[in-house]
């Protein structure tokens, strides 16, 4: 029946993020990484830079920082736990 969907997809060619896509993935967003903050006992994803050099972020109870590096023989893990 006309008008019951609505597509808001685009077409990541027709973006100035092209050249970004394969580091976003398919899906066009950003990469994150999934944390378990002990300080406090929660999760929390922490979501590449920019220049897609690092992951950053910090616990949302008690704003401890996290700093993960994207380099050559890093890991392949997409959860961490931080003490």
């Amino acid at each position: 029946m006309v008008g019951e969907h609505l597509d808001l997809s685009s077409n990541p060619d027709d973006s100035d993020d092209a050249h970004r896509a394969g580091e976003r993935g398919m899906s066009g967003r950003r990469p994150f990484l999934g944390v378990r903050f002990h300080c406090c006992d929660v999760y929390a994803r922490i979501y590449a830079d920019e220049a897609f050099t690092a992951y950053s972020g910090h616990c949302p109870k008690c704003a401890k920082p996290v700093r993960v590096r994207i380099g050559p023989g890093g890991s392949d893990s997409r959860f961490f736990d931080v003490s």
